[in-house]
């Protein structure tokens, strides 16, 4: 499954976030980061970057870029 790393807005695998240790699991669901980097920066504030997620799951909003 593709997800939206919300932080830089990467397109990410979530099996290989998970492999890798870079998933966060929230009450609402599980987010996925490119890097560590991203996944603290989200966990720092993750009101902050939740409507853009939605936004993207919804088809509202179009990442910059794919990994």
């Amino acid at each position: 499954m593709m997800m939206l790393d919300p932080i830089c807005d990467m397109v990410i695998d979530m099996g290989e976030a998970r492999d890798n240790g870079l998933t966060l699991e929230m009450p609402e669901r599980e987010y996925a980061f490119c890097g560590p980097g991203c996944q603290v920066k989200f966990a720092k504030s993750p009101a902050q970057y939740r409507q853009k997620f939605e936004d993207w799951l919804a088809g509202k909003y179009q990442p910059k870029a794919m990994m």
